[in-house]
C-alpha cells in the first residue's frame, strides 16, 4: 500500500489558527506600496502590526484617472459618458465608499 501525498511532517512555525498550515505570500505597506514576503506567521504577524495589508495598492497612472468600482458602476448605468452628470455620480459614490 502506498502512503497518500501530503503526509509528511508539519512544521509547527507554518500552522495558523485551527490547524491549517501558513502558506507564504506577499505583504504591502498601505502607504509606499512597498512589497514584502512574508514566509512564516509570526512574521506576517509582525508586518500587520506595522500597517501591511494583501492588497497591493492602485497607483494612479499616467492619465490622471484610476477606475475603481464607482467609476465602472457609473458608467454602465449612464447613456451619455463622460458627461457633468456622471462625474457628479462619481463623485458621490466615492465620497459614500471613504466615509465607511
Amino acid at each position: 500500500m502506498r502512503a497518500s501525498r501530503g503526509m509528511g511532517a508539519i512544521n509547527p512555525k507554518k500552522m495558523k489558527a485551527g490547524g491549517k498550515v501558513f502558506k507564504s505570500h506577499m505583504m504591502y505597506d498601505k502607504k509606499t506600496g512597498k512589497a514584502v514576503k512574508a514566509p512564516t506567521m509570526a512574521k506576517h504577524l509582525e508586518l500587520k502590526k506595522k500597517g501591511y495589508g494583501h492588497t497591493k495598492p492602485t497607483k494612479m497612472k499616467a492619465g490622471g484617472s484610476v477606475k475603481d468600482a464607482c467609476y465602472k458602476k457609473v458608467k454602465a448605468s449612464y447613456k451619455v459618458f463622460p458627461s457633468a452628470y456622471a462625474s457628479g455620480a462619481i463623485a458621490k459614490c466615492r465620497k459614500k465608499k471613504a466615509g465607511k
